[in-house]
């Protein structure tokens, strides 16, 4: 009988969401039957979360675990090379990345979302070389899919060449578990057909029309769209959501390879929720350990 669970005390609320999410998902102890045991499913599994929440290049950061406590945390026999921990990073899926993320937050029940998409600079070139050699910019485009009440992250697309948005809200629609929700978008998802994918998962959307000459737009839901939401102003949540998620963790991307990048991104992600959530914890502690006591009753 192999073992799934880890006896742990208390020493970090980060290290504790890892743990709590590791057993959510149900991943053994070991993957392996025959052969060395030095590194658990749940080492390579948190290392690998820290590498990229640390944003440093594998030396770096393996040479810095050293001068840490989380070797310690983790109880690690030994400390991994770079290219053992490079392995580790091309083992885990996007598909099981994307799950991880809904595991963590399948205890939420959100009501009013918004998506929103943003380029993320994937070449890590000097604006300063750019202009001088008179090179464009790429960018990789990322589409983002929130909670408008706590900017918790539910789903994303990242897409290596420029695309419309109204394709990457498709799939987003598409594969989202969450029915009766209200979604708010911008006008560049005004589109018709968006609208009725969104309303075969029983969610409705509202996008402000785009400008044109016409009086009365075609389609019934854009025309329910062209008279307003007093809900709307509170897209720009998404916006603040992006600025946060670009200034914190995904100033640019890492990775060369595209599938490599779909990866870093999805964890980043997940990082940010995770850390979106502790704030919310350490603030709900907060006010309950702050709160006065009640007088008592004479």
């Amino acid at each position: 009988m192999k073992q799934k669970q880890l006896m742990y005390t208390p020493k970090h609320r980060f290290l504790s969401e890892i743990i709590k999410l590791y057993h959510e998902m149900g991943l053994p102890l070991h993957d392996n039957d025959i052969g060395p045991r030095i590194f658990s499913e749940f080492h390579k599994f948190s290392l690998v979360i820290l590498f990229r929440r640390s944003k440093k290049v594998l030396r770096d950061f393996i040479a810095e675990l050293y001068e840490t406590k989380w070797p310690t945390w983790l109880n690690l026999r030994q400390i991994p090379s770079k290219s053992v921990l490079h392995n580790w990073c091309k083992k885990y899926t996007i598909e099981f990345l994307r799950e991880l993320n809904r595991t963590f937050l399948k205890k939420k029940s959100p009501k009013l979302m918004a998506i929103d998409a943003t380029g993320v600079d994937a070449y890590q070139r000097s604006k300063h070389y750019e202009r001088r050699v008179n090179i464009d910019p790429i960018f990789n485009k990322l589409t983002i899919f929130i909670d408008v009440e706590n900017m918790l992250i539910y789903d994303h697309v990242l897409q290596i060449k420029p695309r419309h948005d109204v394709k990457s809200a498709e799939t987003i629609f598409k594969r989202t578990k969450l029915c009766k929700i209200k979604i708010l978008a911008d006008k560049g998802y005004d589109s018709e057909p968006l609208h009725k994918v969104a309303r075969g998962k029983q969610n409705i959307m509202f996008a402000p029309i785009r400008n044109s000459k016409r009086k009365y737009p075609k389609g019934w839901n854009r025309r329910r769209c062209a008279k307003g939401d007093e809900q709307y102003p509170k897209r720009a949540h998404v916006e603040s959501c992006i600025h946060s998620l670009k200034r914190r963790r995904i100033g640019n991307l890492h990775s060369k390879l595209h599938f490599m990048k779909k990866r870093e991104m999805a964890l980043q992600i997940l990082i940010h929720n995770i850390e979106k959530m502790m704030r919310y914890i350490g603030m709900m502690l907060h006010i309950i350990l702050d709160r006065p006591l009640l007088p008592k009753l004479l």
